[in-house]
């Protein structure tokens, strides 16, 4: 079951991103399409938008409703109506997609007549099965709790089963400091998932410049290396970095000060390279008036709340490991932590003829 609700919940993920991509390729598209005049049919902008939307809903989990997050009951299925949504909506944006795709890879045009769209079915088979699979356990135990037992028949009552020990939590949480150990952990979620954001936006910044034939300015961004070869490495990378599910358990949420250093290592290196796209960035989609305030202050100020990032990954790290150390008394002696009930049970082992 735990197999299944990773495979759901890595399908929403990755369903939300290709939403994504799609919505800003078809803006892209008809962009190209009006600076270059080529015949490409507008759609209404409220079926990619609403794509988008159901996009950046299915990326972020806590923004979904518990029953399409973990559906659990049969009433959860009605919760396949946005992908009913998606299976409608998707096959309307293909047609712009393919033709605008075609004309800037400049497919030849019986093999672009060969293209077919997705079949919707694919945008509903897939999540129904799951959904299907992860409710059929809830169904079988709300059938079998009809038939209840008459608490007057002792032959029919309910077996009373002896309370077993409660286990105590195996993680220790971190110490509280206050508001400054709120903005490091603040710093440690958030920073991961907006360098991961800017790397994709630093993509599609490249992406513009190459079809824009500013491909001396794209080159500078690639650090030496071919320019849609750098644009394939930031869309990769950025979507590890904005989807910490991707990355290694260990490094997303180290509990060891050496893969604390390693996030540590990866949030300074991405922040090294959105440097230089920053800067551009300010040049190109802002004023001039406001060039030399903004190339003067904003650099700074990412560099110190990446600075501030990186800190917190090495103290968060740090305070977890340390946390799963074993508690000590004063003496040294190793602290023996028993749950109320394991204490009942000790109480009673001492005093069989009290029937404490």
């Amino acid at each position: 079951m735990a197999v299944l609700r990773f495979v759901y919940a890595l399908y929403l993920r990755l369903t939300g991103l290709g939403l994504l991509l799609a919505a800003g390729g078809y803006f892209a598209i008809m962009r190209m399409a009006a600076e270059t005049a080529a015949p490409v049919e507008p759609l209404p902008l409220w079926v990619p938008g609403a794509l988008g939307a159901l996009g950046l809903l299915l990326l972020v989990p806590w923004w979904l409703p518990g029953g399409m997050r973990r559906p659990a009951r049969g009433r959860d299925l009605i919760w396949l109506a946005p992908h009913m949504a998606i299976a409608a909506l998707y096959p309307k944006l293909e047609g712009p997609l393919y033709a605008g795709l075609g004309r800037m890879a400049q497919v030849p045009p019986e093999v672009a007549a060969q293209l077919r769209p997705v079949d919707p079915i694919w945008w509903l088979l897939p999540p129904a099965a799951l959904m299907v699979l992860l409710v059929l356990p809830g169904m079988r135990r709300a059938g079998s709790d009809t038939s209840r037992p008459d608490p007057d028949d002792p032959a029919k009552a309910i077996p009373v089963e002896e309370a077993k020990p409660v286990p105590l939590p195996t993680e220790k949480k971190l110490p509280a400091l206050g508001a400054a150990m709120k903005l490091y952990i603040a710093a440690d979620w958030l920073m991961l998932r907006l360098m991961g954001l800017g790397l994709m936006a630093t993509a599609y910044m490249m992406w513009t410049m190459i079809e824009g034939g500013r491909v001396a300015r794209a080159e500078a961004l690639a650090y030496g290396k071919e320019p849609m070869t750098a644009v394939y490495v930031y869309v990769v990378v950025g979507a590890i970095l904005a989807l910490p599910f991707l990355l290694p358990r260990r490094i997303a949420r180290p509990h060891n000060v050496i893969y604390g250093l390693l996030k540590a290592v990866l949030l300074v290196g991405a922040a090294f390279v959105l440097i230089a796209p920053l800067n551009i960035a300010i040049v190109t989609f802002t004023p001039d008036i406001y060039h030399a305030t903004l190339e003067e202050t904003v650099p700074r100020l990412f560099k110190a709340i990446c600075g501030v990032a990186v800190t917190s990954a090495l103290l968060i790290s740090f305070f977890r490991q340390l946390g799963g150390l074993p508690a000590v008394d004063y003496k040294g002696d190793p602290k023996v932590q028993m749950s109320s009930s394991q204490l009942h049970d000790l109480r009673k082992a001492r005093m069989p003829g009290t029937g404490a």
